[in-house]
């Protein structure tokens, strides 16, 4: 028996005798390492920043109880709430009643468009003494209390503003008043420092006391707009809470803290995992190879060794321990390089606009990690090229003694025989054909019901394995063609087949690393065109009902104070070409002989609102001539109506998951449309007014889909004197605070202009102006930087993945070199057998290259597909689109690198005299 010792002084001296190989496999593992730390730096630098914005903006904050009847709740209301929730059996909540709303703060008093300002702040006004026992981590921070006319500001918000503590900080009342306040203090975001609504979407957060709030909100004075609730046991669920009777008569409940937990762990964090573990594979795939031919290249040596005495066991250890010292060592020189350079690409992929400028339409994404997660991470991968170094080991002192001394072990040993042979030879191509299959019919003809987490499961692990499987026939394909044509080719390239075809799980291995570095490439290339196009700017809708721009009043006094300004700003009489008042009414509807009810906004036509431009039909009545026409009649004949897209009638209309009307249309058909003025009823309840319309067309959308959301969804167009009617029925939403909306025309795709009427608007007095254009293409900027990151890590790792290969290539070559020199020896000349080699390796990543673009092609289109499974009406489904000239480019790249791997090492291996390496006992 070996102590064990002396088997790591002899794999140690093994390692510093044969320096060549032990650099080649060092640089090899440490590629792979390398691989592996910036694919975790990467997720944990995404994945930690979308915990630490969770953090931040909603800390202990679990959800948050609203007013069941749309009004504040009462004091009373308030405590009993307080008492339910601590009494509640089981379990305990905190809770902490605030007087809440949306203010703008300005650094100055000064009403011009220099002064700094910042819309959507969140206005929060609390009891210092609640507050100290809900958040217990800024306890500190209550202990002096919040007198009026003091204001406490996250470190952001300050920092907008330029404001520090001691500064003066002007917030905006629901009348457009500025009333001045002392910064008390400047502090972090954590919780409820940082809360900023439900979906963190606020531009900032401003704390003041009750009174204070009450006043600037325009709620009454000891009313509370909602209360936050979080759970007093940190390992509780945050999926649901418990009620009682009480709570469910005065309340509605917000998930906020599920939600946010769902938006910094969604679609794109997953994506970035994808990626990150395809990287993780590659370089598991090239350690894992490199450890085998290691073990195939002492084949004899152990052969020797049993053949004196020593048992497999022994064998297995003895290499085991040179292997891991040799997977320590790559292994820590891949973690330090790939630190370093997972930090650099975090910075210069997220680094700019997406990582900082406008941190409320994302989550913010920096390059720290906590020294405990890197230790952590470390120490993770350390243990992964371990255990793949192993069970790489196992494969040393395979096979018999003297089948290792004649090196049959090191080619492959003898096959299998009788139905064990016959079963390996139909059970992989029957895999492959299955998966092949199963991935066609998802990306072509699969239609499920809705793209849920189980069917997305189902379709990556079909499309995975159908990527392997496409390399295996491709490999199929390239062995049988040169087994076909063998008495017609060259010698140098039978030899290259020859070759390819002596180790077939190594030439598998070669392929499947070019393959999985194409299609990743390819794959995250094509969904980008998901994730981009429905955010397009020059694509998608960016007006408000055909207007540029907007500004939502909540009072008469702020409509008049715009008017106002509209008149008397030069600028703004300069850029601004029209503009026009609407009040929309929100009612539910419910259809003749249907139970449910459908909220939409209605809408007058009127000549003024026609000006503006955009208003057009995606169909119309036969009875009309233009769309002129038809809206015409609308405005002059109370019986006509333009419905939105959802009413509809299209060819193959199916079931749809997102809330609708009960019934669809075409223009021309007559529809009855019923009202309520309770908005809660039962069914017994008859409706307080039924119209009976008739269609003459389906209004085109003019409106931005998240301004279509909050002010006026499903858009419905009819006569003044019909809205009239209706605003007794009008139900606004809970977010619908605003009293009507103030569109302005203008040259919307001028972003400076952009900038500049919105700034001369907040600072003359309107709480908020809105352009579509202008915030959306800001965050089309910050995605498409992210979407540009994925594919910069994509290509990055393939860069990388290759180098790794070219050490194996290197190394594959190398250990041919007796049999080289014996083809030498018999005369074949070096040429020939240099154009093999490089024959081999163009052709092995060529067919790995193309099977990967297929995969990856087929792959995206299958996601795409089955993500738009279900569209809104009106929808328009995305296709996949692929730059296929960058492809193009980087398949060319990639297989001018497959050239390249081989010139080196076959120069290396024919530079030497052929009888030096059959002289050699150990290569």
């Amino acid at each position: 028996m070996l102590a064990k010792g002396l088997s790591w002084r002899i794999g140690l001296l093994y390692l510093k005798r044969q320096k060549r190989q032990t650099l080649l496999s060092l640089l090899a593992g440490a590629i792979g390492a390398m691989l592996i730390s910036m694919s975790c730096f990467h997720y944990i630098a995404v994945k930690g920043s979308g915990d630490a914005w969770v953090r931040a903006h909603f800390g202990p904050i679990d959800w948050v109880l609203m007013p069941r009847q749309g009004k504040p709740f009462s004091g009373e209301q308030a405590v009993t709430l307080r008492s339910e929730l601590e009494s509640m059996p089981g379990v305990r909540y905190r809770s902490l009643p605030v007087v809440a709303g949306a203010t703008t703060l300005f650094a100055s008093d000064r009403q011009d468009a220099d002064a700094k300002s910042l819309q959507q702040v969140q206005l929060l006004g609390l009891d210092p003494r609640q507050a100290k026992l809900f958040d217990e981590g800024q306890a500190e921070l209550w202990r002096t209390g919040l007198p009026s006319g003091q204001a406490i500001l996250d470190r952001e918000t300050a920092g907008r503003l330029g404001l520090e503590a001691g500064d003066a900080v002007w917030a905006a009342d629901a009348a457009g008043m500025r009333k001045p306040l002392i910064v008390r203090d400047v502090v972090e975001a954590t919780g409820v420092t940082g809360y900023r609504g439900d979906r963190g979407s606020r531009n900032g957060t401003i704390l003041v006391n009750e009174r204070d709030a009450a006043a600037l909100a325009g709620s009454p004075e000891g009313s509370y707009s909602f209360v936050l609730v979080g759970r007093t046991d940190p390992a509780g669920s945050v999926i649901g809470m418990n009620y009682s009777n009480k709570m469910n008569e005065l309340t509605e409940t917000r998930f906020v803290k599920r939600e946010a937990l769902s938006r910094a762990g969604g679609n794109m964090v997953m994506v970035i995992l994808a990626i990150s573990m395809t990287a993780i594979f590659s370089s598991a795939f090239l350690l894992r190879q490199i450890v085998h031919m290691m073990a195939e290249s002492r084949s004899e040596l152990y052969g020797v060794l049993r053949a004196i005495g020593m048992n497999r066991r022994q064998a297995r250890g003895l290499f085991a321990a040179e292997a891991l010292l040799l997977g320590l060592l790559s292994g820590l020189i891949g973690l330090l390089s790939g630190a370093g350079a997972g930090w650099a690409m975090v910075k210069l992929l997220y680094g700019g606009g997406y990582g900082h400028a406008v941190s409320s339409a994302g989550i913010p994404i920096t390059a720290r990690i906590s020294p405990a997660l890197a230790a952590v991470a470390a120490a993770a991968v350390l243990l992964y090229q371990s255990l793949l170094v192993l069970l790489a080991s196992r494969k040393a002192g395979a096979g018999t003694i003297v089948s290792a001394l004649r090196g049959e072990a090191a080619s492959g040993g003898k096959q299998g025989r009788g139905w064990k042979r016959q079963a390996g030879a139909w059970t992989l191509p029957i895999l492959a054909a299955a998966f092949l299959g199963a991935h066609l019919y998802q990306a072509f003809r699969w239609e499920p019901a809705a793209p849920s987490g189980g069917t997305m499961l189902a379709l990556l692990l079909t499309w995975l394995g159908a990527s392997a499987a496409a390399v295996y026939a491709v490999f199929g394909l390239l062995l049988s063609a040169g087994r076909r044509l063998a008495g017609r080719l060259s010698l140098s390239s039978l030899l290259a087949v020859r070759y390819a075809g002596q180790r077939p799980g190594r030439t598998f291995t070669v392929m499947l690393l070019f393959g999985i570095a194409m299609m990743t490439v390819t794959f995250t290339s094509g969904l980008s065109s998901l994730i981009l196009k429905n955010m397009d700017t020059e694509r998608t809708v960016q007006t408000m009902l055909g207007y540029g721009g907007y500004v939502p009043y909540q009072s008469a006094e702020e409509k008049e104070r715009v008017l106002e300004l509209l008149r008397t700003d030069a600028e703004l009489r300069r850029t601004v070409s029209h503009h026009a008042v609407v009040e929309p009414v929100m009612g539910g509807v419910q259809l003749e002989g249907k139970g449910s009810r459908f909220s939409q906004a209605f809408v007058p036509v009127s000549q003024e609102l026609l000006a503006g431009g955009g208003w057009t039909l995606a169909e119309r009545s036969p009875e009309f001539g233009s769309d002129e026409e038809a809206w015409n009649k609308v405005e002059s004949d109370d019986g006509y109506v333009v419905l939105p897209l959802q009413y509809r009638k299209t060819a193959g209309d199916k079931p749809s998951i997102f809330h609708g009307p009960e019934a669809t249309y075409t223009a021309g058909d007559h529809i009855r449309m019923s009202f309520y003025k309770n908005n809660l009823v039962g069914p017994s309840d008859k409706p307080d007014l039924t119209v009976e319309l008739k269609i003459a067309g389906f209004a085109a959308d003019n409106t931005e889909s998240t301004a279509r959301t909050e002010y006026v969804y499903a858009t419905t167009y009819v006569n003044p004197e019909l809205l009239a009617k209706l605003k007794p029925y009008h139900h606004p939403w809970d977010n619908q605070v605003h009293q009507g909306l103030l569109l302005l025309q203008f040259h919307y795709r001028d972003l400076q202009l952009d900038r500049e009427i919105s700034s001369r608007l907040v600072s003359g007095g309107a709480l908020s102006v809105g352009i579509p254009y202008l915030s959306n293409s800001e965050k089309y900027a910050e995605n498409k930087q992210l979407v540009n990151g994925f594919i910069g890590f994509t290509v990055l790792s393939a860069v990388i993945g290759l180098l790794g290969l070219a050490v194996l290539q290197k190394r594959s070559i190398g250990e041919r070199s007796r049999e080289i020199a014996m083809l030498r020896c018999a005369g074949i000349p070096s040429r020939k057998l240099f154009r093999s080699f490089l024959l081999e390796g163009t052709l092995l990543g060529g067919c790995g290259l193309l099977a990967g673009t297929a995969a990856g092609a087929t792959g995206a289109h299958a996601f795409i597909r089955i993500l738009q499974t279900d569209l809104r009406p009106g929808e328009a489904p995305v296709e996949a689109e692929f730059p296929w000239l960058l492809l193009s480019g980087v398949l060319g790249l990639l297989l001018a690198a497959a050239f390249l791997f081989n010139i080196g090492p076959a120069r290396g291996a024919l530079i030497s005299s052929p009888t030096e390496p059959l002289r050699s006992a150990d290569v």
